[in-house]
């Protein structure tokens, strides 16, 4: 792989493949989903890579989708996606997508890969525009990925702003798949690999250890974790058309909560 595209550039996946892609000297284009006033955490990223000569930023309202010669990569792991304008936008522009025969990465949370979740209209539509075009779509469901630049809504950070006296309580959001764990590394190690492989199809990335969410979560809270959780989110099993894909070597959770923490507290105090 030579050049790709992020659709969701600065979302926490997005970001993360982009830097472990750029290190690789892979060109990358990036699609930001500007918002009406981008996030001190969105400036910190794009100073980051900003500068880096293989980086070029592209605002999704200004993003010429017709014609696309490379691995397309959309990230809506963290996205509203309730939000029904931007997911109108998204479809007209998908639906202008010339896509040569790189084909596209769709990384969605594992919630929606759920036994019981019911597909989403979006999804339909979707997977319609996909079919009409006969491009070659890798479909990645992901559990929860921990680890720097995790989003604050999720568990284990408001677990370490709580601890460091910034938060409440953590609660935990209906949405998070609580049944599986991984390191943000290693997701992304296996996402890039899927997508040189030139697999197909739909999978879940899975630890391959279990509890690992648990874990995760006791070793930020220890003994508060009880106060904090009442109970996991629905159960784990998942669509019988979706494969497992399991991480070969974990990051060590002591070691990757550790890293998240030190991240965060580092762009915290260049706050200050």
């Amino acid at each position: 792989m030579q050049r790709a595209v992020i659709l969701g550039v600065y979302d926490f996946i997005g970001y993360s493949l982009c830097r472990y892609m750029l290190d690789k000297g892979i060109e990358i284009v990036g699609i930001h989903f500007q918002k009406s006033q981008d996030s001190y955490f969105t400036e910190e990223k794009r100073l980051e890579i900003g500068r880096n000569a293989n980086f070029k930023e592209v605002i999704f309202q200004e993003w010429n989708a017709s014609s696309i010669d490379d691995i397309l990569f959309i990230s809506l792991y963290e996205e509203d996606l309730s939000n029904t304008p931007f997911i109108e936008d998204l479809m007209k522009k998908l639906e202008a997508i010339n896509v040569s025969n790189h084909g596209i990465i769709l990384l969605l949370p594992a919630s929606l890969a759920g036994k019981e979740a019911i597909k989403k209209e979006w999804q339909q539509t979707l997977t319609s525009i996909f079919e009409k075009k006969n491009v070659s779509v890798l479909e990645l469901y992901l559990p929860t990925i921990y680890g720097p630049w995790q989003p604050e809504g999720f568990f284990f950070q408001q677990s370490l702003n709580y601890l460091a006296g910034e938060n409440k309580m953590p609660k935990l959001a209906s949405w998070e798949w609580t049944h599986d764990a991984i390191y943000i590394e290693d997701a992304v190690k296996l996402i890039i690999n899927s997508a040189e492989g030139r697999e197909e199809g739909k999978f879940i990335l899975a630890s391959g250890q279990d509890g690992q969410w648990l874990d995760c979560a006791e070793s930020v809270l220890g003994s508060r974790l009880e106060k904090s959780l009442s109970n996991l989110n629905g159960n784990s099993e998942i669509k019988e058309n979706i494969k497992i894909m399991t991480v070969k070597d974990n990051e060590d959770i002591t070691k990757g909560l550790s890293m998240q923490k030190e991240q965060y507290t580092r762009i915290k105090e260049s706050r200050l």
